[in-house]
């Protein structure tokens, strides 16, 4: 039986599958390092990949202290392995909930209270006890023949590092079934699932310390995630952090079908938002296209704050060059309304960048109608609406300059 093959035998295949682990996390955290994309997602998911990488090879250093092999198993050697170990697993912890706020803000535009910041200062606390235990004791204790004894604050260290875990999966799983948008409940699947390999791998480690399963369980969900997130770079626009027209179209077609679908259900809810930039060639031409980009963003940063407390019935999608969607299940009121939100934080963000030209941008938005019978059509309708808006631009533009 493999749990009674001696402690030098269990210690060798413990610390082969802890280098496998840690030698798939060092392929993912390569290939994450050598991509261009930078964006708060991908730079949490890099937190991860480092600190599961270090845990691998904590643990490593932990069984073979524990089995008395190459490391003597000694009290001191116990305490330092084990600080090391817990400390790091702290860490893991830390990372994996600031990975799943990274992907609420992906959903939410980065508009998430900053109050939730506070829910991490328990962390500190446990890095503390850890270090704190040799003289304290309340956190374990090692006795003279190098036996780990549990101290009275034990298990209210493993309660908050898996508790934080569950707590942040469930909300996740919460807002699954609260939101109406697909690409949001892609990402809230994600940190859902990322939740149970780590859970189980902890489970089965209480049980069988002879297996590395929390390594192989943050191991599994690591790497689901960052499949996961492969598929963010064919939705995601690299540059404004919003979602590219293959997502936005997406987003139509599913909501198009659902309508066509309900013969008797009301049909003037579904708002496409098309907008481009007013002048757009002319900033590129005039002052580089490093400016162009820094008005693509701003133009982009814009749209999130205006669809800040909508993020879950709506979608906002560079469709190419300096063009942007916004589709929304709206009432009438509510598509005006967002409309002049757009007008007046463009404004706002003039103010705020400083910059040598001023950005404008031209809305033309209508709902869907049943006899447009698909996505092309209804885009064609809006997009028109847009260049009839950019027209009227254009005349009130040449107006100002005659009065000057």
């Amino acid at each position: 039986m493999f749990f009674s093959c001696p402690r030098e035998a269990i210690a060798f295949f413990y610390v082969l599958a802890d280098l496998f682990c840690a030698g798939i996390m060092g392929i993912l955290l390569y290939t994450t390092l050598s991509d261009v994309e930078r964006n708060n997602k991908r730079l949490h998911l890099l937190a991860v990949l480092i600190t599961v990488i270090i845990y691998c090879f904590a643990d490593v250093i932990w069984v073979l202290a524990f089995s008395n092999v190459v490391i003597p198993c000694t009290q001191l050697s116990r305490y330092l392995t084990n600080i090391f170990t817990y400390t790091v697993m702290t860490f893991c912890s830390y990372t994996i909930c600031r990975f799943f706020l990274s992907i609420w803000e992906s959903v939410t535009s980065g508009v998430l209270p900053k109050k939730l910041q506070l829910v991490f200062i328990p962390f500190v606390f446990f890095i503390i006890l850890t270090f704190t235990t040799p003289l304290t004791g309340l956190f374990f204790s090692i006795n003279s023949i190098g036996v780990l004894l549990k101290g009275p604050l034990y298990s209210l260290y493993m309660t908050f590092m898996f508790g934080y875990i569950i707590i942040f999966a469930i909300i996740s799983l919460v807002f699954y079934f609260k939101t109406q948008n697909d690409f949001a409940k892609e990402q809230y699947s994600f940190a859902a699932i990322y939740a149970v390999p780590v859970l189980i791998g902890a489970y089965l480690h209480t049980k069988y310390w002879t297996l590395p399963s929390f390594a192989m369980g943050f191991t599994f969900a690591t790497l689901i995630i960052y499949i996961f997130q492969m598929r963010d770079l064919v939705t995601i626009d690299s540059l404004t952090g919003i979602n590219n027209r293959r997502q936005g179209e997406r987003f139509f077609q599913e909501q198009i079908r659902r309508i066509n679908e309900e013969p008797h259900s009301t049909i003037d809810c579904l708002y496409l938002f098309m907008m481009d930039l007013n002048k757009f060639k002319s900033i590129n031409d005039t002052y580089g296209h490093n400016e162009g980009d820094r008005a693509l963003i701003a133009t982009a940063d814009v749209l999130k704050q205006a669809c800040s407390h909508i993020y879950r019935k709506c979608i906002m999608s560079r469709f190419g060059g300096d063009e942007f969607v916004i589709g929304v299940v709206f009432t009438p009121e509510e598509a005006n309304l967002l409309n002049e939100k757009i007008h007046d934080l463009i404004q706002k963000k003039n103010e705020e960048l400083n910059a040598p030209y001023k950005i404008s941008i031209s809305v033309g938005y209508t709902y869907y109608k049943k006899e447009f019978k698909d996505f092309r059509t209804f885009l064609t309708h809006a997009d028109k609406l847009m260049y009839e808006m950019k027209e009227i631009a254009h005349r009130e533009a040449e107006l100002e300059n005659q009065d000057e």
